[in-house]
């Protein structure tokens, strides 16, 4: 049996504010065991509570911010593992086909996904006889129960607060201008406030900075035009980095590789990928 590839964590904090924006190359099953909280993901912000399964994307942006403690199990599982995992009858890659999903849990499937999340953990792989198929059996049995659940579920309603209704044209500004010159004074002016004003507002209403959020969606917005094989220069100028050493450098600083070596690495994972699907 193939080894699967997946990272389950069991994260309890007295206090959860996710330092900064993130993405990453797997999918997430976010499990809170706590409430109440939030999550911003691409440019919405949603409730983050108990009793609430969320799934986020490959290559989504995201942060999450609860009050007070917080304890919640997350697993990360990426597209390739989910091809190992599928068969032509369950085809578990469905989870990695949308930024963003929640699903409301009753009391009884709270109980049940728990005890699967709590069976996966038990069941770790230690080099023992037998132990990698049972992790592999007990993360298949976290999957399958899941899966019909997620794949009925959508993104939900976003919080409409005050400051988030004001922001929220902004984030839209941002995203539909990546490619052109985007200065706090720019902006500001765009939108007829003062600098500090935008400045406050948008830290208020999302927990970061206004140059945080347009630096990831530009590394975001590079990463995908790499995967569709535009070459390193164009990525970084289509992306907004008007210099392509700047591009380069911050471009490894926020995903640990340089984006030519991405992009060879996206073109190999990619044609493990579709063997996998013509295999199925």
């Amino acid at each position: 049996m193939t080894n699967v590839e997946f990272h389950l964590q069991l994260n309890h904090n007295e206090t959860w504010n996710m330092s900064r924006l993130h993405f990453h190359d797997h999918c997430e099953l976010l499990l809170p065991l706590t409430s109440p909280g939030n999550i911003f993901v691409s440019d919405q912000v949603y409730p983050l509570h108990r009793g609430t399964l969320y799934l986020i994307g490959e290559s989504t942006l995201h942060r999450t911010m609860a009050e007070g403690f917080h304890a919640r199990y997350v697993l990360h599982i990426s597209k390739k593992a989910l091809v190992q995992l599928s068969t032509p009858q369950t085809d578990l890659t469905q989870l990695c086909q949308t930024p963003f999903r929640q699903a409301e849990l009753s009391g009884g499937e709270m109980t049940e996904i728990i005890e699967l999340f709590q069976a996966l953990e038990r069941n770790k792989n230690d080099g023992s006889f037998g132990s990698d198929v049972r992790q592999t059996v007990a993360l298949l049995n976290l999957l399958i129960r899941l899966a019909p659940i997620l794949n009925m579920a959508t993104a939900g309603e976003s919080i409409h607060n005050k400051d988030f209704l004001r922001v929220s044209p902004i984030l839209d500004y941002i995203r539909d201008n990546l490619d052109q010159p985007l200065a706090l004074d720019q902006i500001a002016g765009q939108f007829y406030i003062s600098k500090h004003y935008l400045c406050r507002i948008f830290k208020a209403a999302t927990g970061f900075s206004v140059m945080e959020y347009i630096i990831y969606s530009r590394v975001l917005r590079a990463r995908q035009l790499l995967q569709e094989g535009i070459s390193v220069q164009q990525a970084g100028e289509l992306s907004g980095f008007s210099d392509n050493s700047h591009f380069i450098r911050t471009f490894g600083h926020l995903t640990g590789v340089t984006p030519g070596k991405y992009a060879k690495e996206y073109q190999s994972s990619d044609q493990v990928l579709i063997q996998g699907d013509a295999g199925r």
